[in-house]
């Protein structure tokens, strides 16, 4: 009698087969680049030099020497605004207004006498015209200070009469500016000249440094 032969280990084998394509290792072909960017920026240096004497028995109709100069000592182009901020209080430390009842000011700030081809005021800034270049330096804003000889003087008279002698003395003292404190404070704002209108978010023209 013949004998059927038997197709289970043909159909194993072919299980075992599957089996091992998918458990299989697959190789790959990889690579890394790696890019090595240096960006060197340039040096940024604003040097402000101030000569001024505080005085310490400023009177009226004296005039007291300030001036402020800006310089770029940097690589970067600078654009250079200033603002300049007053105060005034008394002996006791309290405000005192930058003008009396005549509307004279108390102290009177002289600007250096290139002042007009040099700076432009616009808002609460004064604007250097031109952009400095590595060792440019600014003309100086300001001359001097000087004390109104013309302000009001507060003052007061004590007086005390002597029945026996009949001799009456009066004391004056002042008050108000006199004996007071004045400050000026002076801001110097600089930035890199392309950037400087949207920096300062002004309209001011300032011209390139080689212009």
């Amino acid at each position: 009698m013949e004998q059927k032969r038997s197709n289970k280990p043909l159909i194993a084998g072919f299980l075992l087969a599957v089996v091992g394509i998918i458990g299989g290792t697959f190789a790959y072909f990889t690579s890394t680049d790696t890019f090595r960017n240096v960006f060197e920026t340039k040096p940024y240096v604003m040097e402000v030099t101030e000569v001024f004497e505080s005085p310490t028995d400023w009177v009226p109709g004296t005039t007291t020497n300030k001036t402020v100069v800006a310089t770029n000592k940097g690589d970067v182009p600078a654009a250079i605004r200033v603002k300049l901020t007053e105060n005034w209080v008394d002996s006791n430390g309290s405000p005192l207004p930058l003008v009396d009842n005549n509307n004279q000011s108390a102290a009177v700030i002289n600007f250096a006498s290139d002042f007009s081809s040099k700076w432009v005021k616009n808002g609460n800034y004064y604007y250097y015209k031109k952009a400095l270049s590595k060792n440019e330096s600014t003309s100086s804003l300001l001359d001097s200070v000087t004390f109104n000889p013309l302000v009001q003087i507060s003052s007061e008279d004590d007086c005390v009469t002597d029945d026996t002698t009949h001799t009456t003395t009066c004391t004056t003292t002042t008050s108000g500016y006199a004996g007071g404190t004045y400050t000026l404070i002076v801001d110097v704002e600089t930035v890199q000249y392309d950037q400087y209108k949207a920096a300062w978010n002004t309209t001011v023209s300032i011209s390139a440094p080689n212009a």
